[in-house]
């Protein structure tokens, strides 16, 4: 038998291309990992309905080990203005995006004691993975105790060692900060960063993670706009998520003016300085109804079914791409759903499709 000898100058030719190609890829950071095993084609249809219990709000999936996993805000929404408030956070799981299945509260209020800062609301929750564990946020108000030093909104974290819990809250004793839509990014070089809202203002603080307390005070990202000049963004801003690809930083915002509607900001660094898109937004829905509240101009499209799409986080979708995730409000509906479209991006800018509410195909 002949024997077969490879040239190792060929050997270093193969191998070196190899290195060129994967090294081509666009490198994005984000908190999920792992995406579910892919087939030749994914096909959907927003909103995204199946198995979501009274629908929800401001909707995160995140995708862990294989699987999909849904949180956010868990309806009633504003019970806790009539007595029927939140039962907690609610998490579900799927393995293609599509059908949803309930598993638990990862936060149940019937569980707490009622003197807790934490009780009410539990507004646009999150799961971040840092470090091997799960980072729950979430954002909270004790009504019953509203005239004390923690009134209004404030932001909690827990942790836990599995997606599914059991979780720690540790800022049990107190709130991580004031505001609202707290979200947690962190960077290539292992440091932590928190993201949240409050006076129409996004905030960013690094976070201490062994103590679970900002470093510094908060620092201001980005304002609302001008609501007398007629921005879009005008009422006020909220929904902050964060994203780093290819070396630029990008936070992704919502607002409430003429529907609900997404923008994004730039930087190059998660402290800033932050510079709005001057094309914002990139994707919503405006309905007639809030631009004659706020006297702005309705440019939308009157035949379009969606009155209001936003609050979003991102993740690694079924084609490799990074997708949007958030709740969409259907005009002849009225609860909100799950919503999701893949993003490209094309010379450092965002460009993403949509909200579609037709049947989509994407190839594999």
């Amino acid at each position: 038998m002949t024997k077969q000898y490879i040239n190792p100058y060929q050997l270093f030719i193969v191998v070196g291309l190899c290195a060129v190609v994967f090294s081509c890829k666009p490198k994005t950071h984000i908190s999920a990992v792992e995406s579910p095993s892919r087939n030749e084609k994914f096909e959907y249809q927003n909103p995204i309905r199946n198995g979501i219990v009274d629908g929800m709000r401001d909707c995160q999936v995140f995708v862990d080990n294989g699987k999909y996993y849904l949180i956010g805000t868990s309806a009633p929404f504003f019970g806790y203005k009539t007595g029927n408030p939140s039962p907690g956070i609610k998490i579900y799981s799927s393995n293609d995006l599509l059908n949803w299945k309930y598993e638990k509260l990862l936060i149940d209020r019937s569980k707490l004691d009622s003197t807790v800062w934490y009780l009410d609301r539990f507004w646009a929750p999150e799961i971040h993975k840092i470090n091997g564990k799960y980072y729950l946020t979430f954002n909270c108000s004790n009504e019953s105790k509203i005239k004390d030093k923690f009134q209004g909104l404030h932001s909690g974290i827990a942790m836990s060692d599995e997606i599914l819990g059991d979780y720690t809250v540790l800022t049990h004793d107190e709130p991580f900060r004031r505001g609202n839509d707290l979200t947690l990014f962190e960077d290539d070089d292992g440091k932590v960063y928190a993201f949240n809202n409050h006076s129409k203002t996004i905030f960013v603080s690094e976070v201490d993670m062994q103590n679970m307390k900002p470093i510094s005070e908060p620092k201001q990202c980005i304002k609302a706009g001008n609501l007398e000049q007629g921005d879009w963004d005008g009422v006020s801003i909220e929904g902050a998520y964060c994203i780093k690809r290819d070396g630029q930083y990008y936070l992704f915002y919502s607002s409430w003016t003429r529907g609900y509607e997404i923008g994004y900001a730039t930087a190059n660094h998660p402290l800033g300085p932050w510079t709005k898109y001057e094309q914002n937004p990139i994707y919503g829905a405006q309905n007639e109804r809030s631009c004659k509240k706020y006297n702005v101009e309705f440019t939308g499209d009157p035949d379009n079914p969606w009155d209001a799409v936003g609050h979003n986080e991102v993740f690694e979708g079924p084609d490799g791409r990074l997708w949007i995730s958030c709740h969409g409000i259907l005009k002849n509906d009225w609860v909100p759903y799950l919503v999701i479209d893949p993003i490209d991006f094309v010379n450092g800018v965002i460009q993403v499709d949509g909200p579609t509410y037709t049947r989509q195909i994407i190839k594999i």
